[in-house]
């Protein structure tokens, strides 16, 4: 069972990009700015902290972000991408709520590398979020969608059920899951009042 939430931010190569990060509870672990920077959010129970990170970092550095939440052991992904503070994109999945809500939002760049895993299919193995219990026909769909980059006209052959999605997309940024460049730390009770005044 695992519990993954986190950020993935687009710096803008900001030269006070962890100065506008720490206003919102995150903790750089280097001091370098890469082009991407993946924030981990703990696995504990605000689910709403990636979405609310994401769109506050988005409209805070006017790039893009994307706050996601991947449950296993519930075969749940959730994923927010957001473009200078606007939803550009919402993709949830629930197996016990129905399967895909439908899309939020335009086809991203990153979804092909969340949806088609271009290893496995050109070693002969089964595609990853591929049903098993999937036709020749539902094969066929997905080859046409993935040539297409598109998974739209096919999620409902699509079951994520693993982390391996968004690994996927942590690599087509260029970031590496195990290795975090920042963490959130959740705001305490007292911390949040006393900033009202």
């Amino acid at each position: 069972m695992t519990t993954w939430i986190a950020v993935i931010v687009e710096t803008r190569d900001l030269p006070d990009f962890w100065a506008t990060a720490s206003r919102h509870g995150v903790v750089p672990l280097s001091q370098g700015v890469p082009k991407h920077v993946l924030i981990d959010c703990g696995a504990g129970f605000d689910f709403h902290a990636p979405v609310q990170l994401a769109e506050a970092l988005s409209r805070d550095t006017g790039g893009m972000a994307i706050g996601f939440l991947v449950q296993t052991n519930a075969d749940v992904h959730e994923l927010h991408a957001y473009q200078a503070g606007a939803l550009v994109r919402r993709l949830q999945y629930s197996r016990d709520y129905g399967g895909w809500q439908a899309p939020e939002g335009s086809t991203q760049a990153w979804e092909r590398a969340y949806f088609f895993d271009d290893q496995r299919t050109t070693d002969g193995q089964w595609p990853s979020l591929l049903d098993d219990e999937a036709t020749d026909d539902d094969v066929a769909r997905y080859e046409a969608a993935k040539r297409d980059g598109d998974a739209s006209p096919i999620l409902d052959l699509i079951r994520p059920s693993s982390t391996i999605p968004m690994r996927r997309v942590c690599a087509f940024f260029g970031l590496t899951p195990e290795e975090p460049a920042a963490r959130w730390k959740k705001p305490s009770f007292w911390s949040g009042l006393f900033s009202r005044k």
